[in-house]
């Protein structure tokens, strides 16, 4: 029987040392298996950002060119006006040149004209205070 029981003890110990080097071998594949997720989290996390790193680039930069062009309309457009309102006074200009002369050579006429246009502009200030 002593035979017996070193057999069962022998075959306890190598279930034993079979278990274990199961277990170690399950806890270095799961570390491995874990090691090889942590890499590859890395990687994508490390991709991403340097993809969300152009996107940002690529934004700044169509800002930049969308700016440059706001400027460059409104610095269009305030030329537009400045010549606009250039021409415009030197149309004032000639306007009153022109009557200038026109009066000048036509005196009188000008002179019975503008007491006409007071005189029907007295009528009507007296009908619109009288109302």
């Amino acid at each position: 029987m002593p035979d017996l029981k070193d057999k069962v003890e022998n075959l306890g110990h190598t279930a034993a040392n079979q278990a274990g080097k199961a277990a170690g071998q399950a806890k270095d594949s799961a570390s491995n298996v874990a090691s090889a997720v942590k890499d590859t989290f890395q990687n994508v996390a490390g991709e991403a950002a340097n993809m969300a790193g152009k996107a940002a680039s690529q934004v700044r930069d169509a800002a930049k060119e969308w700016y440059g062009a706001a400027g460059d309309a409104a610095t269009h457009t305030a030329e537009n006006v400045r010549r606009m309102a250039g021409d415009a006074a030197d149309k004032a200009g000639e306007v009153g040149d022109e009557m200038t002369s026109f009066i000048r050579r036509n005196p009188i006429p000008c002179v019975l004209a503008a007491v006409g246009v007071g005189f029907l502009a007295a009528i009507a200030l007296r009908r619109s205070a009288s109302s």
